[in-house]
Parts: C-alpha cells; structure tokens; sequence
C-alpha cells in the first residue's frame, strides 16, 4: 500500500508523532504539563507493545518521519529499549526520547544499540539544591552521570531547562558551562501556563527576551530554525548552541506545527492545548480484528485526529498574562536568509530598538 501524507485544514503536514509511554513518574516537577493529559500511575493501563507495533505500522503509512518517546517518566518501562526497536523498524524513521534520565544508565546500551538518535534530557538545575526544590528529587549527582554515559554512548544529548524566575536562573552560567562538557545542545523553555504550572505562573515566569538580554554578551551568531516553533538559535562564546523556545504571546509559536500527541492509553491529542475529547483508539480496536484492521483503524483515528489541528495563538495578553512594564516599539532584528542566518542590523539600530521583535505594553 503506498504511503499517505495528511495535510491539515490549513496545509501543514502531519510528520511527527509524540507517543506517552508511561504517565508514571519519579520526579514531581511543579510545573509538569504531562503532555497535555492526565497523570497515570497504572503500568496496566500503558501502551502495549502490540499497540506500539500497530501505531509504528500505520505512521509508515502515513508518512510519518519522527517519533519522540515522552511521558511521564520513559525509563520507568523495562521494555523501552523493545519500543524503540519496533519503531525503527517501520521504515527507520528518527526516534528520540524526552527523559529525566534518572534511570536511563538501565537501558543505555540497548537503546544505542538499536538506534536511538537523540536524547531530550529534563534538567532545569545546575546545583543539587536547586534540582531538589524543583523536582522533589534528590539524583542530581546520577543524572549526570547518566548524561556522561550517554556521551560514552554516542548519543547526541540536548538539555531542556525550564528558565524559572526566583528558582533556577542563578543556574544559567553553570549549566552553559556543563552544554560545553557535554557537546550538549541547551535549550532554554520559557515557562508557559499549561498543567500544573497554571498555579505557579506568576511566581516563575521570566519573560524570553530576559533571558536574550542576560546572554547578550556571550552570542557570536543568530540564526532561526524555521519551521518547529520558529525558534531563535544562539551561537554562545564556547560553542554551545542555545534554542530559546517562548511560547507566551508568541503569534508564530504554533504556525508551523507537525506534531500530535498519542497518550499512554492509547488517545491522540491534536494539541498540547487541546481543551476537546481525546480521540479514543483503543476502543476502536477489537481482539477478533487481524492485524491489518487493527493498522486501519488507527488511520482512521489519526486521521480523524489531524482534521482537529490548528494553528494556535495560545495566550493573547487579555488572557491575563503579565507583560513589563516598560513601552517600547517592535523592531526587526534583521533579515532571514534560506538557510535560517540573518543580516544584523546595525549597532546604530540596535541600540534604539527592541530585541526579537516584541512590543512590550502597560
């Protein structure tokens, strides 16, 4: 049969699947969004392998090109290493995992030997205090050992920090410095109102065009990686790469989205944000259906699923974000060329303008 492609209502492509193995968890970070879904603390109810392997079937179909293994907590499953190599074996797509990598030294052989291509490693500390007021969790000291053998490994690492106002941003400089060690990419998340941290917002958010201003002196390049986010790319002095995700009053955070989610128990959100019913895959399948059926009616469910994608301007000021301040006019920071680098504007320029393009409002 040959491969579909979907294409949502507003021609963007369906490419990249997030599949939530596990909602259990060994960290308590207060500012979890559990991928736009409920917390599950029963292995029963997970994603099967047979599932595993039906979904992993019916993305090669649809021209599915990525899948990023998240949860809850991925490693908490004995069998991960078996879900990665059932996923590569349906057309060898990249597959990447979203970790706290607290037990990842369990598995890390076998995921390299069957081809994990990238680590996304949830660190938002830099010192074992901090790591333990924001987690709950006192394994500061194995998770970087644990980063250090995926090194050993050859498993490309790249840091999540969740950039937390009052919390974590004394940690910045050390954690650059850890990248660095690391050969780590370092990508910088703005904290945004989804989950639990709905309740903390106020308390933690830093704004993203703070955090350019705190590296301003240490970036060489700017590039932009068009397409996932329209993310700004910051080139630092030690030759790490810094990916700044800033989803709050962002217009063009969510215009280029590819990605659904499927839950542990076997739903598809067609968004973080999604506030609808989940569609529900599992009762779709029956045990009486062969194998081809069971592929068909996830199509269908998927299917269903992407015709709810949209494009999404996620938190516009009147929803009671807070801004600065301070008034100052938008600007542009200079010219994108194809391959995502930019023509600066002048020092001249710069300094009577704005950083990023953002007005900043009473």
């Amino acid at each position: 049969m040959p491969a579909l492609r979907l294409v949502d209502a507003y021609g963007r492509p369906l490419t990249n699947l997030r599949v939530m193995v596990t909602g259990r968890c060994n960290f308590r970070c207060f500012f979890c969004h559990m991928e736009g879904y409920k917390e599950g603390r029963s292995a029963e109810e997970e994603l099967s392998l047979e599932e595993i392997e039906i979904l992993a079937a019916a993305g090669k179909r649809l021209s599915i090109e990525a899948y990023k293994i998240t949860g809850g907590e991925p490693t908490l499953r004995e069998d991960l290493p078996d879900i990665v190599e059932i996923l590569k074996s349906y057309g060898r797509p990249y597959v990447s995992m979203t970790t706290n990598a607290s037990y990842l030294h369990k598995h890390i052989g076998k995921l390299s030997e069957h081809g994990l291509d990238h680590i996304n490693v949830s660190l938002h500390a830099a010192s074992p205090s901090t790591f333990e007021k924001v987690t709950g969790a006192k394994l500061f000291s194995r998770v970087i050992e644990n980063l250090q053998l995926a090194r050993e490994y050859g498993i490309r690492i790249k840091i999540n920090f969740v950039v937390l106002r009052n919390l974590n941003v004394g940690d910045l400089e050390r954690l650059i410095d850890l990248a660095a060690k690391l050969d780590a990419t370092l990508q910088l998340i703005e904290l945004h109102p989804v989950g639990k941290a709905r309740f903390r917002f106020r308390d933690h958010h830093l704004p993203r065009w703070r955090v350019l201003e705190m590296l301003e002196e240490r970036i060489v390049e700017i590039r932009y990686r068009l397409g996932l986010h329209n993310r700004p790319v910051l080139l630092l002095d030690n030759g790490v790469r810094v990916e700044l995700v800033g989803p709050v009053g962002n217009y063009l955070f969510c215009s280029a989205c590819t990605r659904m989610r499927v839950t542990y128990d076997f739903k598809i959100l067609p968004c973080l944000n999604w506030r609808g019913k989940p569609v529900d895959v599992r009762g779709r399948l029956r045990a009486s259906m062969s194998f081809e059926e069971k592929v068909e009616a996830v199509i269908d469910a998927i299917r269903e699923a992407n015709s709810l994608r949209r494009p999404t301007f996620l938190f516009p000021a009147r929803d009671g974000i807070p801004l600065p301040a301070r008034r100052r006019a938008p600007f542009r920071l200079g010219i994108a060329k194809r391959d995502g680098s930019l023509d600066l504007l002048s020092k001249k320029e710069l300094d009577t303008a704005s950083w990023y393009g953002y007005t900043e409002a009473r």
